[in-house]
């Protein structure tokens, strides 16, 4: 083990690691991206919370009063955007550089997704279109208009999906949506770690009992439980709570040495 004392770091503690930064997450009135934004405010963040129509502010507005509640010093902002809308990427980008002490965005998560299913045979272009712009163009370019706002230091998390790797019926364009997130970690990892000091990972969940696991076909939930149940850490769905600390890991100065991975968050099932 290399050790140097020059280089060691006193490190905050896990509870309040995040004071003073500023985070954007994406589709975070629910789900696993309310569990993210209240984990990081929790630890301090000010929180760039999003929702896309009126029918989510009530749960949007419910993730930044809890926020507000810890007592952590931390913030939740509330933002209406349509991530595939530039005019509307702006206006997070505006928000969080608001909401910052020093006028920068620390933390962007890209959690906001379609997994909307549909067999091959039933493909139309709209459909394609319409998942390809919500979970592959919108990061492109709500990255390309952080970045210059991100300090060294920053830190991108994509939330990804072990759907790359499953091989799951229904799944034709949302699989490669996902797959397609863990290459944009791998080539940002490169263009932004030494130039910007910025890290770039995926945190990969499996199957996640939320709202849009839920309203899912029968069919995909049909094909995905024996997988669920072979799953070895506990013949069980993973949840929210499994699945935040690892990306407030990767928001944090402890995971300064990790960039272009894909954290695994699937109870330990191997997934080809």
């Amino acid at each position: 083990m290399h050790t140097n004392g020059q280089n060691s770091r006193q490190l905050p503690s896990l509870s309040s690691n995040l004071i003073g930064k500023t985070a954007i997450v994406t589709g975070s009135s629910r789900g696993i991206g309310a569990g993210i934004a209240l984990d990081l405010g929790r630890r301090g963040a000010a929180v760039v919370i999003t929702y896309t129509s009126e029918k989510s502010l009530p749960s949007a507005t419910s993730v930044s009063r809890a926020i507000e509640e810890t007592g952590s010093g931390g913030k939740g902002i509330l933002v209406q955007a349509d991530i595939t809308s530039a005019t509307d990427r702006q206006r997070l980008i505006d928000a969080a550089v608001e909401a910052s002490p020093n006028k920068s965005i620390d933390i962007l998560v890209h959690n906001a997704g379609n997994g909307d299913d549909c067999y091959l045979k039933d493909i139309s272009e709209q459909f394609f279109e319409t998942l390809v712009n919500v979970n592959l163009k919108a990061p492109v370019f709500l990255t390309q208009v952080a970045v210059p706002y991100m300090p060294r230091g920053g830190r991108i998390v994509l939330i990804t999906s072990a759907a790359a790797r499953m091989g799951v019926a229904e799944t034709t364009v949302y699989a490669a949506n996902k797959a397609g997130l863990e290459a944009f970690a791998r080539v940002w990892a490169t263009e932004l770690g030494q130039s910007h000091g910025i890290t770039v990972n995926c945190v990969s969940p499996g199957p996640i009992a939320t709202e849009q696991f839920h309203n899912s076909s029968p069919e995909f939930k049909r094909a995905l439980q024996p997988m669920i149940e072979s799953t070895p850490a506990e013949a069980r769905m993973g949840e929210v709570e499994d699945i935040v600390p690892l990306v407030s890991f990767l928001c944090s100065e402890e995971s300064r040495w990790v960039t272009g991975s894909v954290l695994s968050g699937t109870g330990g099932l191997l997934l080809f």
